[in-house]
C-alpha cells in the first residue's frame, strides 16, 4: 500500500509539472519583449466627414456632410501605447456661390461661381489601448489633423443683366489649396475577428478656438503583424 501511494504521489507531481509548463509559457507570451506581440497594425476605413461652413469658407449650410476614406498605420511600443498616422480623403463636391459686384449705377450686380472642393488630411497621433484579450480593445487617441482643402473655382464670363442694364463679368478659372491644422481627440474599438484580423470603429473630433470644426465617424478592417 505504501508503494502504491508513493507512486501516486510521484505521478501527481509529474502531472502538475506538465500542466504548469503551458501556463508558464502563456504568461511569458504577454511580456513586453518585441518578439512576443505584433508591433504594427494597418487598416482601411470608410465613413462620414462633417465640417463646419467656417472651416471651408462656405456660405451654405452650417455643417457639410461628406464621405471619408481613410488608411491607418501604427506602431506599438507596448501592448497599450501606440503611435500612428492616418491619411484620409473626402469625396469631391460642388458648391455654388453668388458674388456681388460693385458696378456704378447697378445696385444688384452679381456673378456666379462654381467651386469644386475636396478635403485631404494627414493625422499623426498617440493612442492608448485598454485591456489585453482576444476580442475587444477600446482605445483613445490624440493628435493633430493637418488638412488640405483643395478648391477649383470657375466663373463664367460674359455680359449679365440687372433689369434693363448690362454689365460685364470677367471669366475666372483658378485652383487653390488651403492648409488647416486642428488638434483632435478620438475614441473607438478594435474588435478581433481572428488572432490578427480586426474590425475598427472610431469617432474623431477636431477643434478650433471657437469649438468643434470637424467630426468624422468611420468603420473598417485591419490586420496586426
Amino acid at each position: 500500500m505504501r508503494f502504491n501511494v508513493a507512486n501516486l504521489l510521484v505521478l501527481a507531481g509529474v502531472l502538475a509539472a506538465a500542466l504548469a509548463a503551458p501556463a508558464a509559457a502563456q504568461d511569458t507570451s504577454r511580456s513586453l519583449k518585441p518578439a512576443t506581440f505584433p508591433r504594427w497594425d494597418l487598416g482601411a476605413s470608410i465613413g462620414s466627414l462633417n465640417v463646419t461652413n467656417t472651416e471651408i469658407a462656405s456660405s451654405w449650410a452650417t455643417w457639410h456632410q461628406k464621405a471619408e476614406f481613410r488608411v491607418d498605420g501604427g506602431y506599438y511600443w507596448t501592448t497599450h501605447l501606440k503611435t500612428d498616422v492616418s491619411v484620409s480623403t473626402s469625396n469631391q463636391w460642388e458648391d455654388y456661390e453668388t458674388v456681388r459686384f460693385n458696378v456704378p449705377g447697378i445696385p444688384n450686380a452679381y456673378a456666379y461661381d462654381e467651386i469644386t472642393r475636396q478635403f485631404i488630411s494627414v493625422s499623426p497621433a498617440v493612442t492608448w489601448q485598454f485591456r489585453e484579450n482576444q476580442f475587444m480593445h477600446p482605445y483613445v487617441s490624440g493628435g493633430v489633423r493637418i488638412g488640405l482643402l483643395q478648391e477649383h473655382l470657375v466663373r463664367q464670363g460674359g455680359t449679365l443683366r440687372s433689369g434693363t442694364l448690362g454689365y460685364t463679368v470677367t471669366p475666372v478659372d483658378e485652383r487653390r489649396t488651403e492648409v488647416v491644422a486642428r488638434p483632435f481627440l478620438a475614441g473607438g474599438f478594435k474588435s478581433y475577428i481572428s488572432r490578427s484580423v480586426f474590425a475598427r470603429t472610431e469617432a474623431r473630433l477636431a477643434f478650433a478656438q471657437d469649438g468643434i470644426r470637424q467630426v468624422s465617424v468611420v468603420a473598417g478592417i485591419g490586420v496586426d503583424f
